[in-house]
């Protein structure tokens, strides 16, 4: 989820594109009543975040379109929220236990400094955020590793990443959240910096293990899983407790992977030039039961209405979801 400049043309692409369609039942609950069943295939939610596509809302008005166009759980703005009354927080925690709607997963800022007395600054609002989220019922939230460094070699940086995430996982755990890393596996930001950082899920799951707590996990994000060249087997090494938060969208087609930057991409399903049914189905094998969401980097939705930009995306999500 970075949006710096971080982002090989599938020559099957007309192959893939044909498989993204709309299934004839519409694959996520579309109804009150039927919120409370089980969902076929899958034990993840249909998450929405306002956010990724352009669209400008109140947490509040975030949870009613979130209902509005049948989505399972919505991305908490908990920077928007640090603000709130404790009247404010109660409103909201109401709105959603009538649309039966859940949380996704929060956005934390880049968190790792190598300077100490800047880490502990971070270390406040952490705080903070921790506190909030167990008042919410949150219990996700997912930061983002840097692609490089012009500093430090990849040691150096894993080993500060450690200690940063093991001080930052604790304080978190008090409060009952768990933290998802995710990797950026976009080449063209990597080879920007002197040194590369973590760009696959293997070394990701490296470096939250590595710090020892039990809520350390991983982001995935269909885009780096695709740039950085892997597999539903990928996937599968992992389990349903190290994944915490997944992103999904779809590639510009027409450019080989390792020359494409980190933005823009397009809405699940849009090119066909990422496997979404290969990503997915490992989330099925393991039994992901978290959020996913959509997060395409896309300018053009920023053009768009609320309402448009909302139907295009539901549209995009369910296509995506229709093919497991």
């Amino acid at each position: 989820m970075i949006n710096m400049n971080r982002r090989k043309f599938l020559q099957t692409m007309t192959t893939a594109v044909a498989a993204c369609t709309f299934s004839a039942k519409p694959p996520f609950l579309l109804s009150q009543e039927s919120r409370g069943a089980e969902r076929p295939g899958r034990r993840f939610t249909a998450n929405l975040n306002v956010g990724h596509i352009g669209v400008k809302a109140t947490p509040l008005e975030a949870i009613k379109l979130a209902r509005q166009y049948d989505y399972e759980s919505v991305a908490p703005m908990l920077s928007a929220m640090l603000k709130y009354s404790q009247a404010e927080l109660q409103q909201l925690a109401a709105e959603m236990k009538s649309n039966n709607i859940v949380w996704g997963a929060g956005a934390l800022r880049p968190f790792v400094h190598p300077d100490d007395a800047k880490f502990k600054q971070n270390l406040t609002e952490i705080l903070q955020t921790a506190q909030l989220c167990q008042r919410l019922g949150v219990t996700r939230c997912f930061t983002w590793t840097g692609p490089s460094s012009d500093t430090m070699t990849y040691l150096e940086n894993f080993r500060l990443h450690v200690r940063r995430l093991r001080e930052t996982g604790k304080i978190l755990a008090d409060y009952g959240v768990r933290l998802g890393i995710e990797y950026v596996g976009t080449r063209m930001s990597a080879i920007r910096g002197k040194f590369p950082f973590v760009r696959t899920s293997a070394e990701t799951k490296e470096l939250a293990s590595e710090a020892g707590l039990t809520n350390i996990g991983l982001a995935l994000d269909s885009w780096h899983w695709f740039q950085a060249g892997e597999t539903e087997d990928d996937i599968r090494k992992l389990s349903n407790q190290d994944v915490v938060n997944v992103h999904i969208c779809d590639a510009p087609a027409g450019m080989p992977r390792e020359q494409m930057p980190d933005s823009p991409r397009r809405l699940p399903c849009a090119t066909g030039v990422i496997d979404l049914r290969a990503f997915l189905q490992g989330l099925v094998k393991i039994g992901y039961d978290g959020p996913v969401e959509t997060e395409p980097f896309d300018k053009s939705l920023n053009k768009m209405s609320t309402e448009e930009a909302l139907e295009a995306n539901t549209a995009a999500i369910k296509k995506a979801f229709a093919l497991i």
